[in-house]
């Protein structure tokens, strides 16, 4: 299978790089090399590998309510996402990968994004949830988990105290 790298993948994944013990572009060819992308079918396929050894670094943790929380826009991005402070990252030995069919190349796939870690859901801010119940698996999700807070992937002046989208949680209620 053919795995497209765009440019925008590209600079999207400057902020992901240090992420992986050996750079993201040499972890795209170890999962070549592992047959990763042989059998995709769906239009979005959602992927994680498992590697005997560490591959890198997960950004996101569980977190608690004794966590400094914080909320703020990821370079590149316009939604918040929920970070928590004071936390280090612990190694990884699986990798996410995001891609998509192609529409205009036969056989391949583009790849939308990949990091160090298991699944996760989109964040709630998102423009692509499309459902009520893809929503609301984001909220749950997204409630109790964060991605470690580092100022340099920050976009400066964005970082709030408060949840910006927590009139989004009423879709919890009864």
């Amino acid at each position: 299978m053919n795995i497209i790298l765009t440019e925008a993948l590209k600079s999207h994944m400057i902020c992901h790089d240090k992420e992986f013990l050996h750079g993201w572009e040499k972890t795209l060819d170890l999962l070549q090399e592992k047959g990763t992308f042989k059998q995709l079918t769906e239009d979005v396929e959602r992927i994680v590998t498992t590697f005997e050894e560490p591959i890198g670094y997960s950004m996101l943790l569980e977190t608690t309510d004794q966590d400094e929380i914080v909320y703020a826009k990821r370079l590149e991005r316009e939604l918040y996402t929920r970070f928590v402070k004071g936390k280090a990252p612990g190694y990884s030995y699986q990798v996410m990968c995001i891609l998509r069919k192609s529409k205009e190349v036969e056989d391949a796939y583009e790849l939308i994004t990949m990091y160090p870690g298991g699944n996760s859901e989109k964040e709630p801010e998102d423009t692509n949830i499309q459902t009520k119940e893809e929503m609301i698996r984001s909220l749950l999700f997204w409630k109790d988990r964060a991605l470690i807070y580092t100022s340099s992937n920050i976009e400066p002046g964005s970082e709030k105290n408060y949840c910006p989208y927590k009139n989004l949680f009423f879709l919890l209620e009864d």
